[in-house]
């Protein structure tokens, strides 16, 4: 079966499974990158223990990766469901697509805490927390889901 949704779609199975594994390790990048950001964040509980002039660019750069984050795994869910659209039982695909609201709704959380306080610390944490709910779904689901796409190719 060939995919040619949109712009940018994988052609074949093969494709569309490598693009899921690019994607989750986009994903897992951009986590590290966060994580990276903040030097403090196994010192301190909130931001605004740290220096104005450190606290200012930190919450710039972190609130800005993480804004690109959730739109990538947006994104990449999005992805997911429509490749399973019809070449996947549909238990799998329900169950499915019910883990990437879970995870969708631990990103939503991250973004409240920045519209609250913006405290990157609790972003970070909650970062924390979406990259094992990630780790979890790959394995719990994605990898099946490839199982299941190269053999419907």
């Amino acid at each position: 079966m060939i995919f040619r949704w949109g712009c940018g779609m994988p052609g074949t199975q093969e494709e569309a499974v490598d693009r899921i594994r690019r994607d989750h390790e986009h994903m897992l990048g951009l986590i590290g990158r966060i994580k990276a950001e903040c030097s403090q964040s196994e010192k301190i509980d909130n931001c605004h223990q740290c220096p104005a002039s450190i606290r200012h660019v930190c919450h710039g750069n972190i609130k800005q990766m993480v804004r690109i984050f959730v739109e990538t795994t947006l994104k990449h869910n999005l992805i997911e469901s429509i490749f399973m659209d019809g070449k996947v039982p549909s238990a799998h695909r329900i169950a499915h697509n019910k883990a990437h609201k879970e995870i969708a709704e631990q990103l939503k959380a991250i973004r409240v805490i920045f519209s609250d306080d913006g405290n990157c610390v609790l972003a970070i944490k909650g970062i924390d927390t979406v990259q094992q709910s990630l780790e979890a779904h790959f394995k719990a689901f994605d990898h099946e889901l490839e199982r299941l796409l190269l053999a419907a190719g």
